[in-house]
């Protein structure tokens, strides 16, 4: 059977090149393997003040505890009586003020008019709310922050809950001198890659979807994926391009602490591009081909690659089972010690359906969204290895993966920033960890080494999937921590 691969995306809304606060929306790019999901006006940022019910109040200085204990009842009393609710005071603190607790919860208007009510009674000092505070831990500090302005924006790297905890592992490694290998539409320029990518090579044998005006040569760039309703044989509406592994290869490795754009899951790494997706997607033996290549074997007609890749993402994927061809290749690239890292696809169903999801010797990736459940579109079952954070931009386009796009329609145009999601967003979050484990390791880590360490450090979905998302949520702080394994 002979399969035509397409990228598993769904919305692509681009950022400014510099990151500015102002955003420009693009025409959303939808996956016909999924609903037709739209960017929505991000919800209303949380108010400055949150409701509170519990307020703490100083007393001027008194006798006793006693007194001070008793002139805050009373003032609770008395402003609870102003406001029409009931009040009562707690507790004393060891630093000697009073914690006093309403009835309910009280917003921001009204939780002023309580502690203006607080402070106007006889012998209050000071009257503040009792804010809830929560770990430091969940979002990282300074000292491992990089200073990536996008950084803060890639809850799918720090979230404690949601993501893949990033920061605990960039303390052991960040993937210097580890090869990974982008199998997909190619890579345009940008500031934020150029100084990372290796020569790779352009594996479409097909001239027209290649769209460069020859076959297979050693020009890598991306000539655009857009679509007309007729071209693909799809019907539907016209499809802009995607810069699909533009995307994928910065959540891969981009770099990092430079003051600009994002961070990479391993920022150290290089990225070794091979086209092997154009107009209409691609052919299943050019994803195999690629495969091949990348990891340092032969293929016919082609120059050896002279930088094989110890990790291939495969953010790809084509319905039926997994042919004889495309798992000789996976066979390969594992002898090879290259670790295949790949989707599980965005059809809500088995990934058993789904090639190269189905195949052996690949470490198969499902998605999650922004609360660590799976995401609605993300393939699950038997054949899922684990989890990563794939973004879901239902109610905020901000939900999505933010990683490296360009502004350009159809062809190349200026450097840019997009928020996407899908398990091919996911995928290159388990790649960057691989690619960590393997500079970590060295030569002697093998896929096999990788894929179990990758299994026995994931934890469980904040949100339980009955469907079977594998192992769990990666942690890459965990995957990392050998302790006395060494």
């Amino acid at each position: 059977m002979t399969h035509r691969f397409s990228p598993r995306t769904v919305v692509a809304i681009a950022l400014a090149a510099v990151l500015a606060n102002t955003t420009l929306a693009l025409p959303a790019r939808a996956d016909g393997g999924l609903d037709n999901i739209r960017p929505t006006p991000p919800r209303a940022a949380p108010a400055a003040s949150p409701a509170t019910d519990q307020f703490i109040v100083g007393i001027h200085g008194g006798p006793g505890i006693g007194s001070e204990a008793a002139a805050t009842s009373e003032a609770a009393r008395m402003a609870a009586g102003r406001v029409g609710i009931a009040a009562q005071n707690v507790k004393g603190t060891a630093a000697g003020a009073q914690v006093v607790k309403t009835s309910r919860p009280l917003p921001g208007a009204e939780a002023e008019a309580f502690l203006a009510a607080l402070r106007s009674a006889p012998g209050v000092a000071y009257a503040e709310p009792d804010i809830r505070m929560y770990p430091a831990s969940e979002v990282p500090s300074d000292a491992e922050a990089p200073n990536d302005p996008g950084y803060p924006a890639q809850w799918n790297l720090w979230d404690r809950a949601a993501g893949i905890r990033i920061p605990g592992a960039w303390k052991v490694n960040r993937g210097e001198g580890t090869v990974v290998a982008v199998v997909d539409t190619g890579i345009t320029s940008h500031s934020e890659l150029d100084s990372q990518v290796l020569p790779g090579y352009d594996m479409i044998i097909d001239a027209a979807s290649a769209r460069d005006g020859d076959g297979r040569d050693a020009n890598p760039q991306d000539e655009g994926d857009w679509f007309t309703a007729e071209l693909c044989g799809m019907g539907g509406e016209d499809g802009m391009s995607s810069w699909h592994g533009t995307h994928v290869a910065g959540t891969i490795a981009a770099v990092a602490n430079n003051n600009d754009g994002i961070a990479g899951v391993a920022p150290e790494a290089r990225l070794l591009p091979v086209r092997a997706l154009g107009a209409c997607g691609g052919y299943e033996s050019d994803v195999a081909d690629s495969i091949v290549w990348a990891a340092g074997g032969q293929v016919a007609g082609l120059p050896v690659n002279p930088n094989p890749a110890r990790v291939i993402n495969l953010s790809v994927g084509g319905d039926g089972p997994c042919s004889a061809m495309m798992q000789n290749a996976i066979n390969a690239a594992n002898k090879a010690g290259a670790a295949v890292v790949v989707a599980a696809g965005n059809a809500n169903r088995p990934a058993s359906g789904m090639s190269p999801a189905n195949c052996k010797k690949v470490i198969t990736v499902a998605a999650a969204g922004p609360t660590g459940a799976r995401a609605s579109y993300s393939n699950y079952g038997d054949d899922v290895d684990v989890t990563a954070p794939g973004g879901d931009i239902t109610s905020q386009f901000t939900e999505g993966i933010l990683s490296t796009s360009n502004f350009g329609a159809t062809t190349p145009g200026l450097e840019a920033y997009a928020f996407m999601q899908g398990t091919s967003m996911a995928t290159p979050h388990v790649a960057g960890i691989a690619a960590l484990l393997m500079s970590e390791k060295g030569s002697s880590y093998t896929p096999k080494m990788v894929e179990e360490r990758l299994e026995s450090t994931a934890r469980r979905l904040p949100v339980d999937c009955p469907e079977d998302c594998g192992h769990g949520l990666v942690d890459a702080a965990k995957a990392l921590d050998f302790g006395d394994d060494d």
